[in-house]
């Protein structure tokens, strides 16, 4: 059987999905990506997969392109005849269940947050509402990576309760991604990665960082690590004020990498102060896994992953004054009280985040909505007790 993961971007699905391909082919599916071409996908070719590129605009508003895009899916997936689509981000969900009033396959799409769709009351996000439940209403399951965002799709009737269900956000490499002793040091470090989208909080980052500085010095380290949307120009003027920061000795600037994991190791604390609507952030999990102490926001998502002054510290949305004071809280506290946060945070993961969660969700899925499912199916798609040896990678 063939199941057709489709996303927006190829560096995506090696760095998010390459360990849930690896568990899908261990259950006996061959997998074609539909997605458009970037950097990534050679090495998303040599996931033993088939490869179907498209052209498609993560943040595109022009109809023309659209529905060019829309067109292109539509005939990759009649082509493919595939026995299940498995969608992710809020376009490729979108035009997969378009195209699922169509064609017959089974679409389990991934509500990796909300993205814009939710922020206003214009004429175009209310059509774009509206849109999304039409496309949402054949759907086999529709996966949430958080409680809150299933409750709005629930309560704008996008979605209903029988075909819903929450799974621990895109979970997490455990083995992969695992605490290491930290080493002597004299001072604390604060590690922010991910997108560089205002709306993650980096502009609050900065500001912390400056007036921490200047009280503690060198005791106190800032780093950030990622990469600008070239697609948007507030992501474009973000970098450069992180880079001006950088020049004058307030943060560390990393480049990004494919492998965030000796920058978590190194890390004495990871911070993510977001007000993005997105799932349960990446780069949370994987400072969890690694027993780090969390700052994050309180907000859908992100308090996810923190149980405030257990594990980490939740600070006030849009409130510089308050992550401030976090991030002090953490300069100063002991050593013992910041290796009890750490501990906690990975126990956290190992009880609530592990990937395997996530696989299993997917194989019982598959499973459940086989027509005249059979034992045979049945035992294919059971999870197996061993880890897939695929290799987890990062990105915020």
């Amino acid at each position: 059987m063939r199941a057709v993961i489709l996303y927006n971007t190829s560096w995506y699905v090696y760095l998010l999905r390459r360990n849930l391909i690896a568990k899908l082919h261990e259950a006996g599916f061959e997998i074609t990506v539909v997605a458009p071409e970037d950097n990534y996908t050679d090495r998303v070719r040599q996931l033993n997969v088939d490869y179907v590129p498209i052209t498609m605009s993560p943040t595109g508003k022009s109809p023309l392109r659209e529905l060019e895009t829309l067109t292109q899916i539509y005939i990759a997936l009649r082509t493919l005849n595939p026995y299940a689509v498995l969608s992710f981000t809020v376009k490729c969900n979108l035009y997969a269940g378009l195209c699922r009033s169509r064609l017959e396959f089974r679409h389990i799409p991934n509500i990796s947050g909300t993205g814009d769709l939710f922020d206003g009351a214009s004429l175009r996000e209310r059509f774009a509402k509206h849109l999304y439940g039409k496309a949402l209403r054949r759907s086999h399951k529709v996966f949430f990576q958080n409680g809150e965002d299933q409750r709005t799709f629930l309560h704008h009737g996008l979605v209903r309760d029988d075909q819903s269900e929450v799974i621990p956000g895109s979970g997490v490499d455990l083995t992969y991604f695992h605490p290491v002793p930290r080493s002597a040091r004299s001072y604390r470090s604060f590690l922010m990665f991910g997108r560089l989208l205002p709306k993650k909080g980096f502009g609050r980052f900065l500001d912390a960082a400056m007036e921490l500085k200047a009280r503690y010095g060198e005791s106190a380290q800032f780093w950030i690590l990622g990469a600008p949307d070239s697609e948007r120009a507030e992501s474009r003027q973000l970098f450069e004020r992180i880079l001006h920061a950088h020049a004058h000795g307030v943060v560390r600037y990393i480049n990004p990498t494919d492998d965030v994991l000796p920058y978590l190791h190194e890390a004495d604390s990871i911070v993510l102060p977001s007000t993005y609507n997105e799932g349960v952030p990446r780069s949370l999990l994987e400072a969890l896994a690694c027993g780090k102490p969390i700052i994050t926001t309180d907000w859908k998502g992100c308090r996810e992953t923190v149980q405030n002054d257990r594990n980490g510290l939740l600070v006030r949305p849009h409130d510089t004054e308050s992550l401030t004071r976090a991030l002090q809280q953490l300069i100063e506290c002991s050593e013992e009280t910041l290796n009890e946060y750490g501990l906690r945070s990975r126990a956290l993961a190992e009880s609530r985040f592990d990937e395997r969660l996530v696989f299993n969700a997917y194989l019982k899925a598959l499973a459940q909505e086989a027509p005249n499912t059979d034992s045979s199916f049945e035992t294919m798609t059971s999870p197996k007790p061993d880890q897939s040896s695929a290799r987890n990678v990062s990105v915020g």
